[in-house]
């Protein structure tokens, strides 16, 4: 028997090596997460984590109990009845919203309407990070993409406003620089988010 998730998933693995790579991976990682699912409904009811390993791995089918088409067939049916879930979507409501916030850089005063639509879709994402307490496969692709979005798009999208502010306004306008640095704590805060998120949920 094996004593790690890990072990349990390298068996797994020499099990399916027949199947195609990517195949092979999509399914580890189905069943990773569905293993890691198991162990924090039995931590949930007292045991320690070694323990719920431990249980859970006595418990669930051999690695080689089944053929490779097995759990191809398995992970196919899986993959269909799978559907994006609230969460999924407030996540994306949250990003929409630091998307939408950064408009007001380009203004001369704080425009409240911006405020007003963006502050409550970021509050919604906010507290589905912090409440997530499942992860799917779309959710494993929020928490990888969310990061590179907030770098590679908002923040220098939040430049490229200043400077468009800078021209049209033929030098800096006070209010621009500073709603800019409260808009770059808001992404750093949300960013630290979605790793701490990431972190829990042992998303590489």
């Amino acid at each position: 028997m094996c004593s790690t998730i890990n072990g349990y998933l390298n068996k797994l693995s020499d099990n399916l090596n027949v199947l195609p790579e990517e195949e092979r991976k999509n399914i580890l990682k189905e069943i990773e997460i569905h293993l890691e699912e198991k162990v924090n409904a039995l931590k949930k009811d007292g045991y320690s984590y070694d323990a719920a390993v431990n249980k859970m791995l006595s418990e669930f089918q051999s690695p080689y109990s089944l053929s490779p088409q097995d759990y191809l067939d398995e992970y196919d049916e899986t993959k269909i009845q799978q559907k994006p879930t609230i969460s999924f979507f407030l996540l994306n409501i949250g990003i929409l919203g630091l998307g939408v916030l950064s408009l007001p850089i380009l203004e001369k005063e704080l425009e409240l309407a911006w405020v007003t639509l963006g502050v409550p879709q970021v509050i919604c994402g906010l507290g589905a990070l912090l409440l997530l307490n499942k992860r799917d496969t779309f959710i494993l692709v929020f928490l990888k993409i969310a990061p590179k979005i907030l770098l590679s798009l908002y923040f220098p999208m939040s430049l490229l406003f200043l400077w468009i502010s800078f021209n049209d306004n033929y030098g800096v306008v006070n209010f621009s620089m500073y709603y800019m640095f409260i808009y770059w704590l808001t992404l750093l805060i949300y960013y630290l988010v979605i790793k701490r998120t990431s972190q829990k949920h042992q998303i590489n």
